[in-house]
């Protein structure tokens, strides 16, 4: 069965269409723009995603969601890392996060659902802290200044397949393909 990954972010789907042919599932894109509501965790959003997806696709749809909270801040800014990383930008993160406590825990969701099946989701998380400042090298938001447990350099600073030891994206991913896999067979 071919599935429909739902994101305006091409290279998000690249990422993801790796995995899947690698477990074989036929994985196609969708640039279908969805309003995103404001929910309390990614989980909440990308349920609420994948329904939109399918009300309007009616097709098997995947979609997700990703947040950052700040150990300082409790629930911030959680699902709505976009919003605050293109209010307040990298410098802006930095400053918020100044004399504080700089661990960090990434969080993704992703939601499948089916016209004749409730969108169910699968999280995966990545720990790590905020750094000091910005890497040299310019990458996607929060990569450019997260650095996960365990090592010294910034998401931005490692090759695609040495953050993909660490990614939250894919743990999540990998839960959800282990599980359809199982309910495929």
């Amino acid at each position: 069965m071919k599935l429909f990954f739902v994101t305006g972010n091409r290279n998000k789907y690249e990422e993801v269409k790796k995995v899947t042919d690698r477990y074989g599932i036929e994985l196609e894109w969708s640039d279908l723009e969805i309003v995103e509501q404001k929910l309390p965790t990614e989980k909440e959003v990308a349920i609420a995603k994948a329904l939109s997806a399918l009300k309007i696709l009616n097709k098997p749809v995947l979609v997700e969601d990703t947040g950052i909270y700040f150990e300082a801040f409790k629930s911030f800014p959680g699902p709505n890392a976009k919003v605050v990383f293109e209010g307040v930008g990298i410098n802006g993160v930095l400053k918020l996060l100044e004399g504080k406590e700089r661990k960090a825990t990434f969080v993704t969701s992703f939601a499948y659902g089916t016209p004749n099946f409730h969108p169910v989701a699968f999280t995966g998380e990545c720990e790590g802290k905020i750094a000091e400042k910005p890497s040299d090298i310019i990458d996607f938001a929060y990569d450019t200044i997260f650095i996960p447990g365990g090592e010294t350099r910034t998401f931005s600073e490692m090759k695609k397949e040495e953050k993909e030891q660490f990614s939250h994206r894919a743990k999540a991913l990998i839960a959800f393909l282990d599980w359809y896999k199982a309910e495929k067979q």
